[in-house]
C-alpha cells in the first residue's frame, strides 16, 4: 500500500466512525464532528503525500489547504468546508466545548468531510 493510500484509509476509518455513531441510539455528536475534522485533515495530507509535498504537523485544515492550493488552485473550491471543520480539531476533545452541538451539526460535518474527500478523489485522477 502506498503512503497516500494509508492516509486515505485512515480518513475512511474516521468517516466510518461517524456513520456508525450517527446510527446509534445515543449519538456522541462532539466525537462525530471531531472525526469529520480528522477525516478532512487526512484526506488533505493524503493528497500532499501523493504529490511528495512535506507538510508541518498541524491540525489546521486551512494551512494544509494552502499547500494544496499551491499545487492546484482549484482547491479553493473546498475552502469553506475546510474552514468549518477546522473548529472541530481540538475543542471537542475537552469538557464544556461545543456543549450545544446537535445531530444536524454532526451530519453537516460529515458532509463537509465527504466534500473534501470527493474533491481530492477527483484531483487524484489528474
Amino acid at each position: 500500500m502506498k503512503e497516500f493510500e494509508k492516509w486515505f484509509k485512515k480518513a475512511e476509518n474516521d468517516l466510518l466512525v461517524i456513520k456508525n455513531n450517527l446510527s446509534a441510539n445515543e449519538v456522541p455528536v462532539d466525537a462525530c464532528c471531531f472525526h469529520a475534522q480528522q477525516a478532512g485533515e487526512k484526506y488533505l495530507k493524503a493528497y500532499l503525500v501523493s504529490k511528495q509535498i512535506n507538510f508541518p504537523k498541524t491540525h489546521d485544515l486551512q494551512s494544509l489547504l494552502n499547500l494544496c492550493i499551491e499545487i492546484n488552485s482549484s482547491f479553493k473550491e473546498i475552502l469553506e468546508p475546510a474552514i468549518k471543520l477546522s473548529d472541530y480539531a481540538i475543542a471537542p476533545r475537552y469538557p464544556d466545548a461545543f456543549d450545544d452541538l446537535t445531530i444536524s451539526d454532526a451530519k453537516n460535518a460529515q458532509r463537509d468531510a465527504i466534500e473534501i474527500k470527493d474533491f481530492i478523489l477527483k484531483n487524484f485522477l489528474e
